[in-house]
């Protein structure tokens, strides 16, 4: 027997209960129409079973005018279909629900708002975007459209209207992170550094802290704003607080914290940073030791223990570092260097999403502060 979609046996299942009722309370002899009901519904299950999903779809239509009892049933049809990839089938489904005469206003409303979804799933960000904004001006979805325009402004980079769309949500009594908010704010604060209006992105990395305090991503655009004014000295300040609070973001910024530092300070810098990494976990000095191997650190002092450390403990560094045999330490550091250097720095904690550049938030999955160091020395 051919393996059947889900689609198919959830739609089998209600026809099922449908017809196990009916036979209990005697509906069939109570309402003939009932009846006809049924034989239509199970006449469109047979088209969906026996492939033929056009027909099938178009006998499910029937029913809507047929029945008003039969509203919910194509509500959970149309997001099936939207969930398989079928978004031709969910638009004609929602479209005649909205062209019903008499429909009540919760259902119209209902409607819209799956009419909605199915423009987005197929990518049609503009005719989404209206109906979500119709959809706005009722009561009962609104946060349910507010938070789907958010995500469309989110794909377009509009970072001023999903900034607007987050303080909406917020007045409906349902806002995301306010850490999105900050991230919103930082991002319109780099557009303004890349137009040279300083005063502007300091406002907007103002609002950005007045959101979420300790704000890592806030401190570094800071830091390229004293560097401009040339205040090195609290540009590695703000740096180095950084990097302690987003350690994910040591790679990218411990080469520029280090040409903010005298030569002389550098030593104590890293000696720090060092001392830090070693009192929290393993994984935090693996993180400081492929940051400075990347930065062509090998060789500084206070890294030198470190390095011994984790090249012992880690199976594919120590498997490289035995096989170099005698080698100056300085050479098989620079080998690793290179091989790191096109390694997946980073890593996507909630879809996996790899890559060689750091994201605040991934192109994969669109989930904010989810990328972490994920640097590994593949042998081949």
């Amino acid at each position: 027997m051919p393996e059947l979609p889900p689609l198919a046996w959830g739609l089998i299942l209600a026809a099922l209960v449908v017809g196990i009722l009916a036979g209990h309370f005697g509906w069939g002899r109570r309402w003939p129409a009932l009846r006809k009901f049924n034989a239509d519904y199970l006449t469109g299950l047979d088209y969906l079973v026996s492939e033929q999903p056009d027909r099938a779809l178009d006998t499910f239509l029937k029913l809507i005018d047929a029945n008003a009892d039969t509203l919910e049933t194509h509500f959970a049809l149309g997001a099936l279909y939207r969930r398989r990839g079928e978004v031709d089938r969910a638009i004609r489904i929602h479209r005649s629900l909205l062209a019903r005469e008499g429909l009540a206003p919760e259902h119209r409303e209902q409607a819209l708002l799956a009419l909605a979804q199915d423009h987005l799933r197929a990518g049609l960000l503009d005719r989404a975007e209206g109906l979500f904004q119709q959809v706005c001006e009722v009561g009962r979805l609104r946060a349910t459209a507010l938070d789907a325009l958010r995500g469309i402004y989110e794909r377009q980079h509009d970072w001023a209207q999903a900034l607007d769309m987050h303080r909406r949500l917020a007045s409906a009594g349902a806002p995301p992170p306010r850490a999105v908010a900050a991230h919103y704010a930082c991002e319109l604060a780099t557009l303004a550094l890349d137009r040279g209006e300083i005063a502007e992105a300091r406002r907007l990395l103002r609002q950005a802290r007045s959101e979420t305090g300790g704000f890592a991503r806030a401190a570094i655009l800071r830091a390229q704003i004293a560097e401009r004014e040339a205040q090195p000295e609290l540009a590695a300040r703000l740096l180095k607080w950084a990097v302690v609070m987003a350690p994910q973001v040591l790679e990218d910024e411990l080469p520029h914290l280090l040409r903010l530092v005298d030569g002389d300070a550098r030593d104590g810098l890293l000696a720090e940073l060092v001392a830090r990494a070693q009192s929290r976990d393993f994984i935090e000095l693996k993180r400081l030791v492929f940051a400075a191997l990347a930065a062509r650190l090998a060789h500084a002092e206070p890294l030198r223990g470190p390095l011994e450390q984790v090249f012992s403990r880690d199976p594919a560094l120590h498997t490289v570092w035995q096989a170099a045999g005698p080698a100056p330490f300085e050479r098989i550091a620079s080998e690793l260097a290179a091989l790191l250097a096109l390694a997946e720095r980073y890593r996507c904690g909630e879809c996996g999403f790899a890559g060689r550049k750091f994201y605040w938030q991934c192109p994969g999955c669109h989930s904010w502060d989810s990328f972490e160091a994920y640097a590994t020395v593949k042998l081949h």
